[in-house]
């Protein structure tokens, strides 16, 4: 009796051990959604049903920072990508978990007394710290993945919107353009009845006017496709982004976000995924340090005997294989080949993130100065000349033609001075997704100004 009582304490006191050993850890969703809503000032649905987020609503058209809040609080690839955190969580805690003990009983059998041994692995005491850290700064890298990813997401949102915007934009200038092209079409026709002008260029403006549907028909589908982008991005289910947009408001300062240096040191200290190769190098590392720990085995044994020489015998006891020759080789070549790779995918997204940069910064001032002057010079040049021609043909000096023709050469101006506006906006939001965050804050869902 006291024998059995002995053995199975002595098993019970290594298996709670073991249990009491077990370690959880990481982010948790919500603890995701506070860090990217401070990084970025929009929150991502971290538990609840998809649709439409808190203080959203479409019925009175749809804003860009609505768009941004429905697409992280639905988009199914980026919820699905949570469940790295999960996964990160559940890493930790088999990090900290030890092996159960091993109990081996030898029932009596003739002279064959009873025998119990257990066995417990007692290297992984010292080796358990090791594999918890790699565990945990892991788990940290997954976090900081998935914040890249939202604000990857963010600026897909945001890209999708600005496409949207300008295509429903440039349909309506387009339709115009259809209209005024028609005029021409049908002046020039009666003016080659009449012999006033030859029929070629009378095919010329029907040919022109002809080109001008096939434009207003390649923006008609370009809004449709705009919108099926955008309408994935968010996966509100059954609802359909309504056709009303929100103007998107023009809150960009006269220097993009600050010079150039100044934005790489910005993004260097505050792009996410640059953060997550960091700590893949340091989790690379203490795997390094776990591996290299793990030369020998080192088990501990309580061996006990029904009868002895002197009765019931129990005695501690050790068991080890010396690392003689398997002194975990492959897995320290291993943690070594994943350190390296670490390394190497740092300098990668560094370079990235420069290439980035570079790319939007001169991008935004390119566009930035296409737009200033088409909107300051070019498109109020073409104002000024519609302007004076329908004067003159109200005087008798000009044709009726030349006054449609004016006023569908500004028509076109304004087609190109809405592209490059657009083009700065979208160059405005590449920017600041590689520096990391918005340049300026940004107003909440559902405040339409």
């Amino acid at each position: 009796m006291v024998t059995a009582r002995a053995v199975s304490t002595a098993a019970l006191s290594l298996a709670i051990l073991s249990t009491a050993c077990a370690s959880s850890g990481g982010l948790t969703p919500e603890q995701l959604a506070d860090r990217l809503e401070m990084k970025t000032g929009y929150r991502v649905r971290a538990a609840g049903e998809p649709g439409l987020p808190p203080g959203v609503s479409m019925d009175d058209g749809l804003s860009e920072s609505e768009a941004v809040a429905i697409a992280l609080w639905n988009n199914p690839d980026f919820q699905g990508s949570l469940a790295d955190l999960g996964i990160a969580r559940a890493d930790i805690a088999q990090a900290g978990l030890l092996r159960n003990p091993v109990l081996t009983l030898l029932l009596p059998w003739g002279p064959k007394q009873l025998e119990a041994t257990v066995k417990w692995p007692i290297d992984a005491i010292w080796q358990r710290p090791k594999r918890l850290a790699a565990a945990r700064v892991g788990a940290d890298a997954v976090a900081e993945r998935l914040v890249a990813t939202g604000v990857n997401l963010i600026a897909g949102t945001r890209l999708a919107f600005v496409d949207l915007t300008a295509a429903q934009a440039r349909v309506q200038l387009a339709g115009e353009n259809v209209g005024l092209s028609k005029r021409v079409a049908q002046l020039a026709a009666d003016r080659a009845a009449a012999g006033d002008i030859s029929q070629l260029e009378a095919d010329t403006a029907a040919t022109e006017a002809m080109l001008g549907e096939q434009d207003a028909a390649r923006a008609t589908l370009d809004v449709g496709l705009a919108r099926n982008r955008l309408h994935q991005l968010l996966s509100p289910g059954d609802l359909v982004p309504p056709s009303a947009l929100q103007p998107i408001a023009d809150r960009s300062p006269s220097a993009p976000c600050g010079d150039m240096p100044a934005l790489q040191e910005d993004a260097f200290a505050s792009r996410p995924d640059l953060r997550a190769a960091e700590l893949e190098i340091e989790a690379a590392g203490r795997r390094l340090g776990w591996e290299r720990s793990r030369i020998f085995s080192f088990l501990g044994v309580l061996d006990a005997n029904s009868r002895g020489t002197r009765g019931f015998e129990l005695g501690p006891g050790i068991e080890t294989d010396f690392g003689l020759i398997d002194r975990n080789q492959p897995g320290v070549l291993r943690a070594v080949a994943d350190l390296d790779r670490a390394k190497a995918r740092y300098l990668a997204v560094r370079l990235q993130i420069l290439r980035e940069l570079r790319d939007a910064y001169e991008q935004l001032a390119a566009w930035r100065a296409t737009a200033s002057a088409w909107s300051n010079d070019i498109r109020p040049r073409l104002q000024r000349q519609a302007e004076q021609t329908q004067r003159a043909y109200e005087e008798g000096e000009l044709s009726y033609i030349l006054v449609i023709d004016a006023a569908r050469r500004l028509n076109d101006g304004r087609i190109r001075e809405a592209d490059a506006a657009a083009d700065a906006r979208r160059a405005l939001v590449r920017l600041e997704q590689s520096v990391g965050h918005p340049c300026i804050p940004r107003p909440p869902a559902g405040n339409h100004e």
